[in-house]
């Protein structure tokens, strides 16, 4: 009692309805088993039994989803339902032992009209709950009123045909409006049941295009309703099917697909199961498949192996230790079921951060850390987002982003010694205003597990950073370098050899000094050519003032012949002024893949197309030759210079076989000038 306080009001009914049906379902079994010899008993166990199995279905789904908060309404009509079927079963077979008058008949025959009605009113009006656990208002709300007198109908003819119970007789049976009635319900109750059924179909399918979605899970229910009612209604107007069939197909399964609904509505989300209320609900999870075992192993002995009353065969000892051995792992395997039910992998934080941490172990590429994590959170948690970002002396910088959120996230921090590196951002849940403490819990265990991979990241995009900003300065020192010496000492030098030149002039040849200018004259002359080789090895000599547009012609120029036509397409043309580095790059990847599809491809028809928007250069090469070989295990010396220039800039390189010939693509970013 005391954990019952710690639940709220409606769980607690809730709870006290299911155990009261438990109990009903306890009791029925020990009054079939201990008396065998009652008239009735014994040949309509098993059928009893699966009527009294229904009922606890009905109780354990309706409680699961009175617990769920947003399929209240249903819970509490199967919650009825189920509990009006065990209660039904239970007084039926109590009355007929003790041998109850016709005062105790009348009033049990009131139990199992109701029972019948609300049986056949929550199958049948099960599609106006859908699709979001409540019944239509509005004009629809007539519908529900008529499906109500229909069930009414069925409720009287299922009550009424049976003669007796047992050994106890139906007062309703022998009554004038039955008998007046008789022959028009046995001929049209069915079409009756058939035509509820159509109608509620209808109306639910107007109702699921009325609605704006989305609705997971439920065409999963929709589904498996009407393929129940197709194997209940069909096999009646085509006849020649057993016997059996209907029954076994009404009463199974409505137990199965009366489960289906837990799923539709399930993880409310708004909703932080205490402890007590998840023991409860495992409990009567596992009891109710304990009795429905029962059911099934007393049928086989008493059915399967005839004449076994006469002692305990040793088979029925085997099966019974079977059973006890099955008993503890079967109820730890409910409570987990019902665990997952409500939290999903969130139930299990540790083995979600194992998971997390063996994928990343087997990740190659450091880069690969972030996009696990957000994958992780939005596919395992059932999260609608997850976007992680680090801090950079440049800023927050976004690494990884999944799915899209309405509203801001919840950041969890991600530290690595002591020191924060960045954080995990997560929305609630839609109709959420925060994350509940479960997942704030695991996403904490999550964020801690990632964050010394991502600091590692960190750490490489510090580097590779660091990498650019040497190239991105080193060539742009070069510029700078063979700038001044190319516009300032070379002429400077050029102009002092022009003076002593003309110095020379004005004395007489083979005098000491004219032999004496003409040595520095010589010698600056040298200087001057040294000068110039320097120079040139500072830039691609291919620029020689004109930039990289007139390089790139003359390289298409030199290039081209009788049997390969080579076409530039640049855009903008001419291209504006790019970083040293990026110039230099572009100019040696260009002519590295020109030069391969000289080479190697045997094509007739090549194209260098580069694009330079504002924040980008992008440089394809493709052509209409052989293609790269698809046997060659490792990429060619070619191949990996040019990745090592795009990549050494934070850029990408690519080469991939065409339909015709091959495409070689790198893409850098552009950066500044100078």
């Amino acid at each position: 009692m005391r954990g019952f306080a710690t639940v709220g009001t409606g769980v607690a009914g809730a709870l006290t309805a299911a155990a009261a049906a438990l109990v009903c379902a306890v009791v029925w079994s020990v009054l079939a088993l201990t008396h065998p010899g009652v008239a009735g008993v014994s040949e309509n166990y098993f059928a009893d039994g699966l009527w009294l199995a229904l009922g606890l279905t009905f109780t354990l789904a309706g409680l699961f989803l009175v617990v769920n908060r947003n399929g209240r309404g249903m819970g509490v009509l199967m919650l009825a339902t189920g509990l009006f079927q065990a209660l039904r079963m239970v007084v039926i077979l109590a009355a007929a032992l003790s041998g109850a008058g016709p005062a105790v008949a009348e009033v049990i025959t009131a139990v199992v009209l109701v029972t019948s009605f609300t049986n056949a009113f929550t199958v049948v009006t099960f599609p106006l709950w859908l699709p979001d656990a409540r019944l239509p208002g509005g004009i629809w709300r007539s519908v529900t009123v008529l499906v109500a007198a229909l069930s009414a109908l069925l409720a009287f003819s299922d009550t009424a045909a049976d003669s007796q119970w047992y050994t106890l007789p139906n007062p309703l049976h022998d009554t004038a409006l039955y008998a007046r009635l008789a022959g028009w319900l046995s001929l049209y109750t069915f079409d009756v049941f058939t035509a509820g059924l159509g109608l509620t179909l209808m109306v639910a399918a107007v109702r699921w295009w009325q609605s704006p979605g989305p609705h997971p899970y439920l065409p999963e229910v929709v589904v498996a309703y009407v393929v129940w009612a197709a194997l209940v209604t069909v096999p009646h107007y085509v006849g020649d099917y057993p016997g059996w069939l209907p029954y076994a197909v009404l009463v199974a399964g409505e137990a199965v697909w009366m489960l289906v609904p837990m799923a539709a509505f399930r993880r409310d989300r708004q909703l932080s199961l205490d402890r007590v209320t998840r023991r409860y609900l495992a409990a009567y999870a596992y009891l109710t498949l304990v009795f429905i075992v029962i059911l099934f192993a007393v049928y086989l002995m008493h059915r399967v192996q005839p004449g076994t009353g006469g002692g305990t065969r040793w088979w029925q000892l085997v099966a019974a230790g079977v059973l006890g051995a099955l008993l503890r792992p079967a109820a730890r395997g409910v409570g987990r079921a019902v665990d997952r039910y409500y939290y999903g992998e969130r139930a299990h934080p540790y083995q979600l951060v194992r998971q997390l941490a063996e994928r990343m172990s087997h990740a190659v590429n450091p880069a690969d850390t972030p996009p696990l994590l957000c994958r992780t959170v939005v596919e395992a948690l059932g999260l609608p987002a997850a976007a992680v970002r680090i801090r950079t002396r440049g800023g927050p910088r976004e690494l990884a982003r999944l799915g899209a959120a309405d509203r801001p996230g919840e950041s969890f921090p991600l530290t690595y010694e002591g020191a924060e590196i960045g954080e995990l951002l997560v929305p609630p849940r839609y109709g959420q205003s925060e994350l509940d403490r479960q997942d704030r819990t695991v996403l904490r265990l999550l964020a801690d597990q990632a964050s010394p991979a991502i600091a590692s990241l960190g750490l490489y995009e510090d580097l590779q950073a660091s990498r650019k900003l040497l190239v991105l300065a080193r060539e742009e020192e070069r510029r700078r370098l063979r700038h001044d010496l190319h516009d300032g000492l070379g002429p400077a030098l050029s102009g002092l050899r022009l003076r002593i030149d003309a110095a020379r002039t004005d004395l007489p040849d083979g005098s000491t000094t004219a032999a004496s200018l003409t040595t520095a004259s010589a010698g600056i002359g040298q200087a001057i050519t040294e000068l110039r080789r320097i120079t040139d090895g500072l830039a691609p000599a291919p620029f020689d003032g004109k930039g990289l547009t007139g390089a790139l012609r003359r390289l298409a120029a030199t290039l081209g012949s009788r049997q390969l036509r080579v076409t530039l397409d640049l855009r903008p043309d001419p291209l504006p002024t790019l970083p040293a580095a990026v110039e230099v790059a572009v100019y040696r990847i260009s002519g590295e893949a020109l030069n391969n599809v000289v080479r190697h491809s045997g094509a007739t028809a090549a194209r260098l197309t580069l694009r330079a928007p504002p924040d980008r250069v992008t440089v394809e090469v493709t052509d209409n030759g052989a293609g790269f070989p698809t046997h060659t295990a490792t990429s060619g010396v070619g191949l990996s210079s040019m990745a090592e220039r795009a990549e050494e800039l934070g850029g990408t390189f690519t080469a991939t076989n065409a339909p015709v010939g091959a495409v070689v693509r790198a893409v850098l970013p552009r950066g500044r000038a100078g």
